[in-house]
């Protein structure tokens, strides 16, 4: 089976159902379901075996090595019998988008349409998102089967635009619906796993004024003891640092100190740019729902005038359990 060298997960598996790489041995199938569902396509004239032989030969074959390909096309399996074919066409790798194709064994369409699609779209989501990180992927779909933007919605895609009488098809204008859906994961690396570079970015995030003037230890720290720091993370088990990242910046750091009786104190510096966009709640609930079951609480503490951060604390949960003269201190129970 051939293998793209842009992807780390090359099979998606639902149940009895997978994608897996465009596989030669469906080619043929392909194209019968292309040319009984010409309507839909934007395809000028029915495929011949000749036509899709040569598409595969020299256009499918180039896929596989390019790591940067301009489509990713895989075939939608049940039981290991291809019953369907699609992927990620006009993948713009800049702005981290691609759209989504799709079509099925023509005999299903009446049947199970919504099945089969909302299959695909669970495994094509994981491929786009958590594999190759795209910011949005989206569908462009010709004002014929509003059967389809039912089901979109209901797999949580937006209907984002309507372009009017965008295409002609058997002699009349119709209307094209776009129905998008966004990447709303952050990128989780563990602090020792992270490049020089991006330590030097997390040392400029963390020496930023607008960030130290919040922080329990505002002093400025060289880079010498940054790295010093990295290196007294690596196994030690009463640490867990994380660096979060969105489309290749840095969003933010957060660590946790284990205290003892499944208590971690929690320490996090945000962007100062993200500010008021709601982006650290997202992330930081991300990670308290992946976190080890051995973390049984976050505790922190927050300097009694900052009152944007009180507000985010009791927004996600956090309860106040002490205060002195300087901090409020509290405690978020995880696991309950």
């Amino acid at each position: 089976m051939p293998k793209y060298i842009c992807l780390q997960q090359q099979e998606q598996h639902l149940d009895d159902y997978s994608i897996v790489p465009l596989r030669y041995e469906d080619r043929f199938s392909i194209m019968k379901w292309r040319n009984e569902q010409i309507y839909h396509l934007r395809q000028a004239r029915p495929l011949t075996d000749d036509d899709q032989q040569r598409y595969f030969d020299n256009v499918v074959s180039k896929l596989y090595d390019n790591p940067k390909p301009d489509q990713i096309l895989f075939s939608y399996l049940e039981k290991g019998v291809c019953i369907g074919y699609g992927g990620l066409v006009h993948i713009n790798w800049i702005d981290r988008n691609g759209e989504i194709s799709f079509i099925m064994d023509t005999q299903l369409e009446k049947e199970h349409f919504a099945e089969h699609w909302s299959n695909y779209l669970t495994m094509l989501k994981a491929v786009a998102f958590d594999d190759l990180g795209l910011h949005k992927i989206y569908t462009y779909a010709f004002d014929l089967r509003p059967h389809l933007y039912t089901m979109l919605e209901a797999n949580g895609y937006k209907r984002e635009a309507t372009l009017k009488e965008h295409c002609l098809f058997n002699g009349e204008y119709k209307d094209v619906v776009l129905h998008s859906l966004w990447n709303d994961r952050y990128e989780v690396i563990n602090y020792v796993d992270c490049t020089k570079e991006q330590n030097l970015d997390i040392l400029a995030l963390r020496n930023r004024d607008d960030v130290r003037s919040w922080m329990v230890n505002p002093e400025v720290i060289s880079e010498e003891n940054h790295f010093k720091f990295v290196e007294s993370l690596k196994g030690n088990p009463n640490r867990l640092y994380y660096v979060i990242y969105k489309n290749g910046v840095l969003m933010g750091t957060y660590n946790l100190t284990n205290e003892g009786d499944g208590v971690w104190e929690r320490g996090i510096i945000a962007n100062p740019s993200t500010q008021g966009t709601g982006q650290t709640e997202k992330w930081e609930r991300q990670i308290l729902s992946s976190l080890p079951s051995d973390v049984k609480a976050v505790s922190a503490k927050v300097k009694q005038d900052n009152l944007r951060s009180i507000k985010y604390h009791e927004k996600l949960g956090y309860k106040e359990q002490s205060r002195d003269n300087e901090y409020i201190y509290y405690i978020l129970r995880l696991h309950e």
